[in-house]
């Protein structure tokens, strides 16, 4: 059909506005899609990332959302030297340029010293499996105290500082924990005498005036 003869006979108003409709409707659907579509990405939109290091968790929230980004806790750890509940680690750092809405990871300090439970491991397994295990629960170790005359790597004991500590006992975790061990076997070779007594003694020559006398040991 000839466009010609389409409109041939349609002259009326109502058919006239409808055509206005549509070619509205065709130009306006794009546009707003591009629009919302700029507004929902936030085009061209940079936000800089304000420095809430060291802040108090609800201060980090409030000043990120003035911003328009939001605060989300990633992680936590313990610092005794920074304040119960701060901010430690920030992820976009402060000075980057973001789109609104943006996510800001943050790390934060424990209101409180980290505590596990000890478990047991004097006198089970292998020295190797011991560290294992409390490695994997989040302890630190120091060098091990090894006891000579005992089997070698047997744990005997373990000690936080100075104090013994037990199996089933809550202990802060990040206190480091020294493991007293067998030393092996004594060697008695290294107890020999290295000379004879006999070729070894003296003449002492003292008498209770002050005088030199013989004695023979």
């Amino acid at each position: 059909m000839a466009l010609k003869n389409f409109f041939t006979g349609k002259s009326g108003v109502k058919f006239w506005v409808n055509i206005v409709m549509m070619v509205l409707i065709i130009v306006a659907v794009p546009v707003g899609a591009l629009y919302m579509l700029d507004s929902f990405t936030h085009h061209g939109e940079k936000i800089e990332v304000p420095n809430v290091l060291g802040k108090s968790l609800y201060d980090a929230e409030t000043m990120l959302k003035d911003r328009g980004l939001v605060a989300l806790v990633v992680d936590s750890m313990y610092d005794k030297s920074a304040p119960r509940g701060s901010v430690l680690e920030q992820s976009p750092k402060s000075g980057y340029e973001v789109k609104g809405g943006r996510m800001v990871y943050l790390t934060v300090n424990l209101k409180g010293e980290p505590m596990a439970q000890l478990p047991d491991v004097v006198g089970h397994g292998s020295l190797r499996e011991a560290v294992a295990l409390l490695q994997s629960l989040g302890f630190k170790l120091t060098a091990h105290k090894p006891v000579l005359g005992r089997p070698k790597d047997l744990v005997l004991g373990v000690k936080q500082g100075t104090r013994d500590v037990h199996a089933g006992e809550t202990i802060p975790r990040d206190r480091p924990l020294t493991l007293v061990i067998g030393g092996g076997e004594i060697d008695s070779t290294m107890y020999e005498d290295e000379f004879d007594v006999e070729d070894d003694f003296e003449d002492v020559n003292i008498d209770e005036d002050g005088e030199d006398f013989d004695i023979e040991l």
